[in-house]
């Protein structure tokens, strides 16, 4: 099983500013909510990691949710936001390296397009851009 969580909102998000691969927007305290209400629902929930994008709104959000499970964060560049230049086939390709180098049950918080593509290579089904620290839940099928 793989949970894909996007990141809670940033002070751009609330804006209406696109981030695109820049690091630096932080959390609202509405994203730090968002951050505590997601790892209340996933409170119970066995992860054998915990995976997140090296933004800080990424970041401050899987922080939350691993002090609340007593995970680890495991910082990996693949999951950046899709860039302006970058293809959806080259955001599959760095989601397909990222899952083959890690197994079992994983918990990934990144940014919503890269879930909705991660999600579509997974399923095979177009999936919808995430809101703010929403949760999908996909398997390994179709890799």
């Amino acid at each position: 099983m793989i949970c894909w969580l996007r990141h809670g909102e940033s002070t751009w998000n609330a804006a209406g500013r696109m981030q695109h691969r820049d690091p630096r927007p932080p959390l609202t305290e509405l994203g730090r909510l968002q951050s505590r209400t997601a790892a209340e629902h996933l409170r119970g929930t066995a992860f054998d990691a915990l995976l997140c994008s090296p933004a800080v709104r990424a970041r401050q959000t899987a922080d939350v949710v691993a002090e609340a499970l007593g995970l680890t964060v495991q910082v990996d560049d693949r999951l950046v936001e899709r860039d302006h230049d970058e293809s959806a086939g080259q955001v599959r390709d760095r989601v397909r390296a990222l899952l083959a180098d890690h197994h079992g049950e994983l918990l990934v918080v990144t940014h919503g397009d890269t879930i909705a593509v991660a999600v579509e290579l997974l399923t095979g089904s177009p999936c919808e851009v995430p809101g703010n620290a929403q949760a999908i839940v996909t398997s390994r099928e179709g890799l």
